[in-house]
């Protein structure tokens, strides 16, 4: 992906790669200045700089070749490559941090003159950012936000289109929320984006780990790696930068000692910093009190769930760390009245709940399922993709859960009907998942969950799981069940009248 020089002067190559990169080794003793680079060979224009970066599938010296030939003023790549002789050569210990950081310094290193504030995590990524953003907010301050469901730039929301933002587009934005007056970015921080170094040229002023458990072992390939590359999160920390940590957590808990930053904890079973006690909790809302040193605040949500309280308690110790009051937090956190996808209740005037969740791992699928059981009189009914937990001990782990909390399970595809033999394919896992009274299997997503819906009464919850407000699915559970519940209301009323 290409990036030009937003303001007039070139930069300095060299310069710019030590600050992000202790050793840097060039065959030429030029120092190169630049106003261009990318990282696609195939995007090079005459004096660009070419950024090698590693890959599985290309032949990097034919990269590196065909970005000569297209008249590039240099190249940077961790290793040296045969016929790269003809323009200077940048050796350096990580080529995407590097490229990350020119980015940056070419759209004038927006990040300086910004508050920057990381969360990360496995689980509860987006919806303490949203409730942090909506705290600074309350607080007075103007905050772009940088996340799964959208980018905010300080003025306008724009629909994202990737998780995991390229240097060249993350640099962009934060360029144009310094333009829009924005005084504090909130970003959601994947974690290929931090195995990618990505985050080069950032340095954050408070960092959020929401909890670290385990996921993307298809990208980390072990969960040891994935940890590890979660804890990555605070080699990009200011000298003084706050890290919120969750003492509940039990990996999270055994790495912070290892945390060199000043530290607030957050926590509902074990004692922390700031810590909270639920008072009443019901299919619509819940609220909790909040304590923090000598205050105790109550808090009210429209989102319910020990999960949602978590958030609620992370964006709470990130806010006092930059000073804001415990009471307009509070009034910060009850402006989120839901968050896509995340324990939101989907209201059009039916006589039952329905909630939809994406729970990625089993220990939120499992908080989800013990909360919605509490506030349901009568069944809970469960719609359930399969295919998200390929592996036999999550199987059965998700199995006792739904055992434990359901009376009808729905099995069907992930995220999205695609095509009858993946979709057979993805509830055949699933097939041995329960044995509860009534276990259905139905591939295409958009019949089980009208399913679900049909077979509701008063007083029950249909709890849909999956990932239909994932970017780029084609079938979206909300919008989904909205129309299906606004048409089937409107039906009703029709034959009525």
């Amino acid at each position: 992906m290409r990036t030009c020089c937003h303001g007039t002067d070139a930069i300095s190559l060299k310069k710019t790669l030590k600050r992000a990169c202790k050793n840097v080794h060039c065959s030429f003793k030029t120092n190169v200045k630049l106003k261009s680079c990318t990282n696609d060979p195939d995007e090079v224009r005459p004096g660009d700089v070419f950024f090698a970066l590693p890959t599985e599938h290309d032949d990097l010296e034919e990269l590196v070749g065909l970005a000569i030939h297209h008249g590039c003023s240099a190249v940077v790549a961790e290793k040296p490559v045969n016929g790269a002789e003809k323009v200077p050569f940048y050796i350096v210990s990580n080529v995407g941090e590097c490229y990350a950081a020119v980015c940056h310094a070419l759209h004038d290193d927006p990040a300086k003159s910004l508050k920057m504030i990381a969360i990360s995590g496995t689980s509860g990524k987006t919806s303490t950012s949203y409730l942090v953003c909506a705290v600074l907010a309350e607080a007075g301050y103007q905050v772009g936000l940088i996340g799964s469901l959208g980018i905010f730039d300080g003025i306008m929301l724009h629909p994202a289109t990737d998780t995991d933002l390229q240097p060249p587009q993350l640099a962009a934005w934060l360029h144009q929320m310094m333009m829009n007056g924005c005084t504090h970015v909130v970003v959601e921080v994947p974690s290929q984006m931090l195995a990618q170094g990505h985050l080069g040229g950032i340095q954050f002023d408070a960092i959020c780990l929401t909890n670290i458990r385990r996921d993307h072992l298809e990208y980390h390939k072990t969960v040891e790696q994935y940890r590890r590359c979660q804890l990555g999160i605070f080699r990009y920390a200011k000298k003084h930068a706050l890290a919120i940590c969750n003492v509940d957590d039990r990996i999270s808990e055994a790495i912070m000692p290892l945390i060199d930053q000043p530290m607030l904890s957050v926590g509902i079973r074990n004692c922390a910093e700031v810590g909270s006690l639920l008072i009443e909790r019901c299919a619509a809302e819940q609220t909790f009190i909040v304590t923090a040193g000598t205050e105790a605040v109550p808090f009210q949500t429209k989102v319910i769930g020990d999960n949602h309280i978590y958030n609620c308690l992370a964006a709470t110790a990130l806010a006092i760390g930059l000073e804001v009051d415990i009471k307009t937090i509070a009034r910060g956190v009850g402006r989120v009245e839901n968050v896509p996808g995340r324990m939101e209740k989907i209201e059009c005037g039916q006589d039952f709940n329905v909630y939809i969740d994406s729970a990625r791992t089993v220990d939120s699928l499992q908080t989800v399922l013990r909360t919605v059981r509490e506030v349901t009189s009568g069944r809970l009914i469960c719609v359930f993709g399969t295919a998200t937990y390929h592996e036999e001990a999550r199987r059965s782990a998700v199995a006792k859960a739904l055992e434990s909390h359901t009376d009808s399970v729905i099995l069907t595809s992930a995220t999205e009907y695609l095509d009858t033999e993946s979709a057979a394919a993805a509830c055949d896992v699933g097939g041995c998942f329960v044995s509860v009274r009534e276990t259905k299997i139905v591939p295409d997503r958009a019949e089980a969950v009208a399913l679900g819906l049909t077979e509701a009464k008063s007083g029950d919850t249909v709890l849909i799981f999956g990932r239909g407000t994932s970017l780029g699915a084609p079938f979206c559970d909300r919008q989904f069940t909205k129309q299906w519940l606004q048409e089937t209301l409107a039906a009703k009323t029709a034959n009525v009248s």
